[in-house]
């Protein structure tokens, strides 16, 4: 790090920071709802751009991904996002948007009655700020494993240099602050990622170069296939099984992605901030990660790794973890002055974009779900002033888990983000299309959830199995417990039922409650059309998918028929969103 370096790091962290600053009257205008929901006026260019951002978390963690696997290393994440991301766009975003509350936790008092609802809502409410410092800690700590190879400072003083810096614009500017902050990161992170890529193929002998250099050494990792070693055929039948459901998931469809339904303009605007969220995130925000994590298969090497000497011809240098695959790579390059601060702003633009949207959606639960209604006469102003103690309080919590706690990164992300979530996936299901769930089905997935997938995770030592074995078991569990103690257990009462789909208006499964009913208006579109259209949706995934991964190879073959998966299904789904037919506004 040169005085240049410094200075343009400085720079952009700060731009950042006052961008997330120019919210803060906007942010404090209707309290605490307003804080956050952005005042309910997302639009969906933001929306998607905002939530493609949330998701990246920090670069280092994709190149590590395919450093150690390739590009199979993409099938750990995509056999569940392809599915998910679309139905989560076609049938959950309008839900979420339609009920105009401020939390996931607010939905229970919604769609549970009684004293039940009240208990259920507030535990739910600890569990899911206990999953966000959890969350700010696993990424807190991959951020400082990153840098750390770059920066004269230790891993704790980066924590907190940044995490100061973030904390700052996310207690003042509320989640539009927020929002808009990640809109300019994501440009920062695609324009420092693709430049760097760029600068460094020639540096190695040029892509065919880079190519067959892997072919040497690591041949395995160039195939395109989503069966390989790391996604063997029941680790990924589980993940796609999982991404069925994962419209539940805090780390997918509920939590800040829904947090940002909430926040949308009009049930349009969630469901096309959402379609342009997955075209982001499964695949622009990571093709230039994909070639870095290419790149450091030719030249890294960790102790664990079985590398053939004789394939490895030239020295390969050993790294001590994979996570600091990112910053070995930018010490191994020949860069201009001035690009190792830009280098670090991305990693620092990627870290802070999720950061703050996991302070904001954190905190909301503490301010929404438990103050709010202890205090329900509370000013906008203390309402505001209690929102930012509590963001401050969550921040410092996760820095002591990330500094004293976390350590394997590679099992901290399958553990986070397929994990801890499996006990709420059901519920993505059973609140919206099942009248007969009840409140008691919602607390015990809550209590059982987080304690079970550590039991399971690290203490029992599943992570050292083969991913479907931990994650099969909790889910059958998951599904055979929830669903047994809402049978077991008094229905909710009429009246309940009827606020909550008059509200709602969930798309299935309530044709027999509303029977008789008249006051109850059936579901607007059809259901049939909506399960074709989830199929065009996760086609059309898939299809982005497939092309992604295969133009680094240059088979043309299955770009051509990836792309025209995409423009087939994204037809019939335009056509059908796109039109007055659908009786809705437009994206204007």
């Amino acid at each position: 790090m040169n005085t240049a370096d410094w200075i343009i790091l400085i720079v952009l962290t700060l731009a950042t920071m006052a961008v997330g600053m120019m919210f803060t009257k906007s942010a404090a205008k209707k309290g605490q709802e307003g804080f956050f929901t952005a005042n309910r006026n997302l639009s969906w260019w933001s929306l998607g751009i905002s939530n493609a951002s949330t998701y990246q978390s920090g670069l280092g963690a994709f190149v590590m991904l395919i450093f150690m696997y390739g590009f199979a290393g993409n099938w750990l994440w995509w056999a569940q996002w392809i599915i998910w991301m679309p139905l989560v766009a076609i049938i959950w975003s309008k839900m979420w948007q339609r009920m105009k509350i401020v939390t996931t936790a607010e939905l229970i008092s919604l769609r549970y009655g009684g004293r039940m609802s009240v208990i259920a809502r507030r535990f739910y409410a600890i569990v899911m700020c206990l999953f966000a410092i959890i969350n700010i800690a696993y990424i807190t700590a991959f951020f400082g494993k990153t840098v750390a190879p770059l920066l004269p400072l230790s891993v704790p003083a980066i924590l907190i240099i940044f995490g100061t810096i973030t904390l700052i614009y996310t207690l003042a500017g509320g989640l539009m602050g927020s929002v808009m902050v990640s809109v300019i990161q994501m440009i920062i992170m695609l324009a420092g990622s693709l430049l760097f890529l760029f600068i460094i193929i020639p540096q190695f002998g040029g892509w065919n170069a880079i190519l067959a250099r892997v072919a040497e050494i690591r041949p395995e990792t160039l195939s395109l296939s989503p069966v390989s070693q790391v996604t063997p055929p029941l680790t990924l039948l589980m993940f796609v099984i999982l991404g069925l459901f994962f419209a539940g998931s805090p780390t997918a469809g509920e939590g800040m992605t829904a947090q940002r339904f909430m926040a949308a303009k009009s049930e349009r605007h969630a469901i096309g901030g959402q379609f342009f969220s997955a075209f982001i995130s499964l695949s622009v925000r990571i093709i230039p990660l994909v070639g870095l994590g290419t790149i450091c298969i030719t030249l890294f090497t960790t102790g664990d790794m079985n590398i053939d000497p004789a394939r490895a011809k030239g020295t390969l240098k050993t790294i001590a973890d994979p996570a600091y695959a990112w910053g070995e790579l930018v010490k191994a390059s020949n860069l201009p002055i001035g690009f190792v601060g830009l280098l670090i702003a991305t990693e620092v633009a990627a870290f802070t974009s999720t950061l703050s949207a996991l302070l904001n959606w954190g905190s909301s639960f503490i301010v929404n779900d438990f103050y709010k209604q202890i205090h329900p006469e509370s000013s906008r102003k203390r309402e505001i002033i209690i929102s930012r103690l509590t963001t401050a309080a969550i921040f410092i919590a996760s820095a002591l888990i990330a500094i004293f706690f976390v350590d394997n990164m590679v099992s901290w992300f399958i553990f986070i983000n397929s994990v801890v979530v499996i006990f709420w996936l059901p519920l993505a299901y059973f609140r919206f299309f099942w009248p007969r769930f009840n409140a008691w089905g919602e607390l015990a997935a809550t209590v059982l959830g987080l304690p079970l997938a550590i039991l399971f995770w690290f203490i029992l030592d599943f992570q050292s199995k083969p991913i479907w074995q931990g994650t099969g078991m909790l889910f059958l569990i998951a599904l055979a417990t929830v669903a047994g103690i809402a049978l077991l257990t008094p229905r909710e009462s009429d009246k309940v039922l009827e606020t909550f789909y008059q509200r709602c208006a969930p798309p299935a499964g309530w044709k027999k409650f509303i029977a008789g009913r008249p006051h109850l208006k059936p579901p607007s579109e059809s259901l049939r059309r909506q399960i074709f259209n989830c199929i065009c949706g996760i086609l059309a995934c898939l299809g982005i998918a497939m092309a992604t991964n295969a133009v680094f190879v240059k088979n043309w073959i299955i770009v051509s028929s990836g792309l025209l998966l995409v423009i087939i299904s994204g037809y019939f789904l335009i056509k059908y969103y796109g039109t007055p037919q659908t009786g809705k506004q437009s994206l204007s």
